[in-house]
């Protein structure tokens, strides 16, 4: 479960059965208001989905309502969105969206390099993926085409990538994170990979796309790019003060361990993250709010990284799991202790309110919260 003990950090072979079966290892400990003073708070949202200027409107005042009345943050110090920011991305759909961060930023005012933002699967246009697509005859293909480079639609026909042209498919996106950011989103695959430092909170987040590869037609391949990892830990490595920031973070939005073919299947760059002194990695994409911890080293006190995955912020009902609400994570962080406080909303028109899912063992209630050692 989600709220279980550490594994042992003298045992390697528990810590290795903790990481094999993707075992929690954050640990609640005792309570605290999330609006404590010299604490750096950061909102962690995925999966929006937003389609309409109605949900902005209406989502920004339920979000404010329960910062401002239940959780009492009287500031917000980042904003992360891990990805699924739009539905279909559609430049209606992203307006909508400027609109919910420009309504909550008039009670929590934000600069845009506070504001860290990936792109998820919902963040590529699949028309514009299509268009970068150009039917072909086989026997008139020079060479062999590229495998994942090309669909086949007959034997003898088949769909090339024009590359400029598919890269546009997050061309919208881009325009978004422009609105909001004051720069476009490279659409350059080695430049998908963004460092945001926050010099006065002690932190540097690194935003990655986990969504590079995928389209209309390739759904599941999801994964960081090589180049991308390498051109941001090239920064960090040569820049002193990103080098020695105390708290990394990485985010990007799918998960490396899930039910569904749709994962990050070569997990690799996760062991450089480790070496480069990443302590912590958020995503979103399976509409459920989950957290574990995967060590690179076995000893005491070793290299690990804890994931913090939130769940759907403003899925549409039916992509909602089974038994699960609406949620998302407001992050504090105090000294060497993070806590990671989670918030359920049940009914569109609702509020929000604390989620009690962190189980504390037999015959005691589960916490809306838990807590990571830095």
């Amino acid at each position: 479960m989600a709220g279980a003990r550490e594994s042992n950090p003298g045992n390697p072979a528990l810590s290795a059965f903790a990481e094999e079966f993707n075992l929690a290892t954050a640990t609640p400990q005792a309570h605290s208001s999330p609006g404590t003073a010299r604490s750096t708070h950061i909102l962690h949202l995925s999966d929006l989905h937003i389609t309409t200027s109605d949900e902005a409107t209406l989502w920004s005042n339920q979000l404010a309502q329960d910062l401002t009345q239940d959780l009492q943050i009287p500031n917000l110090d980042a904003l992360i969105l891990s990805g699924d920011i739009a539905n279909y991305s559609t430049p209606e759909e992203y307006e909508a969206a400027q609109q919910f961060l420009d309504n909550l930023g008039k009670d929590f005012p934000l600069d845009p390099e506070k504001i860290v933002i990936v792109p998820g699967n919902h963040d590529l246009n699949w028309e514009l993926a299509k268009r970068g697509y150009q039917l072909l005859d086989l026997e008139d293909y020079d060479g062999k085409p590229k495998e994942g480079h090309y669909i086949e639609e007959s034997p003898n026909v088949i769909r090339v990538r024009d590359e400029a042209k598919y890269q546009q498919r997050f061309a919208h996106f881009s325009q978004f994170y422009q609105a909001i950011k004051g720069q476009p989103y490279p659409l350059d695959y080695d430049q998908q990979a963004i460092i945001d430092h926050f010099p006065e909170q002690n932190l540097l987040i690194l935003g990655l796309n986990s969504a590079w590869e995928l389209d209309h037609h390739f759904k599941t391949r999801a994964s960081i790019k090589s180049g991308a990892l390498a051109n941001a830990l090239t920064k960090i490595r040569r820049n002193p003060d990103y080098r020695n920031c105390p708290l990394k973070i990485a985010v990007w939005h799918h998960p490396l361990n899930s039910d569904g073919s749709d994962r990050i299947i070569d997990k690799g760059f996760i062991e450089q993250l480790a070496v480069a002194g990443f302590r912590l990695f958020l995503h979103g994409h399976i509409h459920k709010a989950e957290t574990n911890r995967l060590h690179y080293d076995l000893s005491r006190g070793g290299r690990k990284l804890d994931g913090i995955c939130a769940g759907t912020f403003g899925a549409p009902n039916f992509e909602l799991r089974s038994a699960y609400p609406w949620q998302y994570n407001l992050l504090k962080i105090n000294d060497k202790k993070l806590t990671v406080y989670t918030r359920r909303r049940e009914e569109p028109n609702g509020a929000w309110k604390p989620d009690s899912r962190w189980s504390q063992g037999p015959g005691q209630s589960a916490l809306h919260y838990y807590c990571i050692e830095l």
